[in-house]
């Protein structure tokens, strides 16, 4: 069993093809790229930890991708999600809590500090970094995981291609999983671990 990351699949969002440069027709051939991509490396015993922003189109039918996805999928919510997108109203939180947990093993609320132990080091797993963006402006500061200095972070969020290794302004790790960094492939733990030693 292998334990994979990535984030920000951003199923049948059509203007994500445009401002990440995505290199897809239309959300069709994205979505059938990614899904072809996840079922190469990740096998129905791995686990998959999806950090957040799976969807930003029809929801029907991006949930759909999710259910056609291999292994035991774990979801820690981002800021494009729909629980997240209704943490104000709780009907309508619980509501896309349960449909969300239709297709994912687990949905594990952003609001919680959550780790994972890899190889016996331990990473929090969070859809946002402890420090950076992809835009001017912070819209989301209060979502983002306390940076303690010291527990290593696996995140998405940002969307820059060439990013897989940051540190926090207190100097922490931080390892960036979304899509668009790696070729629309999730990354393996092993990726991970490597990646963290790097200078």
């Amino acid at each position: 069993m292998t334990i994979w990351f990535t984030s920000d699949t951003h199923f049948s969002h059509t203007n994500i093809i445009r401002y990440c440069d995505r290199p897809f027709r239309d959300t069709d051939h994205m979505n059938e790229v990614i899904i072809a991509n996840w079922n190469s490396v990740v096998s129905p015993e791995d686990t998959v930890f999806h950090l957040g922003d799976v969807a930003l189109g029809n929801i029907d039918k991006s949930l759909a991708c999710v259910s056609r996805l291999n292994g035991y999928k774990i979801l820690v919510v981002g800021n494009h999600d729909r629980p997240f997108m209704s943490m104000n109203k709780s009907d309508k939180y619980l509501y896309w809590m349960a449909r969300y947990g239709e297709v994912f093993d687990e949905v594990w609320d952003w609001r919680e500090r959550r780790a994972v132990l890899l190889n016996g080091q331990e990473f929090v797993v969070s859809h946002f970094p402890y420090t950076g963006n992809h835009t001017p402006t912070d819209r989301h500061a209060d979502a983002r995981p306390v940076d303690d200095g010291i527990t290593p972070l696996i995140h998405g969020h940002t969307h820059i291609r060439d990013q897989h290794r940051t540190v926090s302004e207190h100097g922490t790790p931080q390892i960036h999983v979304g899509v668009d960094a790696h070729n629309f492939y999730p990354v393996s733990e092993e990726w991970i671990l490597k990646t963290l030693l790097e200078a």
